[in-house]
């Protein structure tokens, strides 16, 4: 299984430039922000499945142009994961006919290019030999994270979070999982801005991760523009020789 990050950046305009995509093997995209469009058209095309963590605009700009690039190219619909309340927030603010066309119905009813497939929380969904298993965060109404993992390895892909110990807790649970990739989106000197956004800083992050295993590698992902260095700076100088790194546009992994 191979994880390829077209875009990890929280914003435009820093070090990353891509907003949050990420590629599982040829045919899953985690999330659809601006990364996708570092995809060519047929790899766009190679896309059946599309698992979002929210709906914040960063996130998903990329599924509205991916659904026009594979008109006319794909046989069957792009299915879209995503909890309850997301889908619910798409389908009225972004596919409504307004911001964008509502390709749910195009081509037409029966034969569209997205097809919603809603979750509850916590259930797993098997893509032949990977499983995908959504966790509740804290972060706006719906947010998920999502644990991906074959038979010998995993990883998983926070989205945008703040303090969910419960997530930590079903983690110390798995025994396939070496690697996190986490929101850290503020630095310290931020924390009041980065709780009211409901998202981590260095020192919130380190405190909600404290009962992981030191020998789980951490990605940091979701860094705000010209802060990038700043808040790794106060990651590293806290963490007490934890292995993290920032997640960089271009990654890959093999799990």
């Amino acid at each position: 299984m191979k994880l390829h990050v077209l875009g990890c950046a929280g914003g435009i305009g820093g070090q990353q430039r891509f907003t949050t995509c990420l590629r599982v093997d040829d045919d899953i995209l985690l999330d659809a922000g601006t990364g996708v469009t570092n995809l060519d058209v047929e790899q766009l095309a190679a896309i059946d499945h599309v698992f979002l963590t929210h709906s914040h605009l960063d996130h998903v700009a990329g599924l509205a142009l991916l659904a026009d690039s594979v008109v006319g190219r794909r046989s069957t619909a792009v299915t879209v994961h995503a909890s309850g309340d997301v889908i619910a927030a798409l389908q009225q603010h972004l596919f409504n006919w307004v911001l964008w066309p509502d390709f749910s119905v195009i081509p037409s009813a029966q034969a569209p290019v997205l097809r919603w497939a809603p979750f509850v929380p916590g259930e797993a969904i098997r893509l032949g030999a990977r499983t995908i298993t959504s966790h509740p965060v804290n972060h706006m109404p719906g947010a998920v994270a999502y644990r991906v993992q074959n038979e010998r390895d995993g990883f998983l892909f926070s989205g945008d979070m703040s303090s969910t110990p419960e997530l930590w807790r079903a983690l110390l649970e798995q025994h396939r999982l070496s690697t996190v990739v986490v929101d850290c989106s503020f630095p310290n000197g931020e924390a009041e801005l980065a709780r009211k956004s409901m998202h981590f800083c260095p020192q919130a992050l380190l405190d909600d991760i404290a009962a992981m295993p030191h020998a789980t590698k951490f990605l940091i992902y979701h860094l705000k523009p010209g802060q990038e260095d700043a808040i790794m700076a106060e990651l590293k100088a806290a963490a007490g020789g934890r292995p993290l790194r920032a997640l960089q546009c271009g990654d890959t992994f093999t799990f």
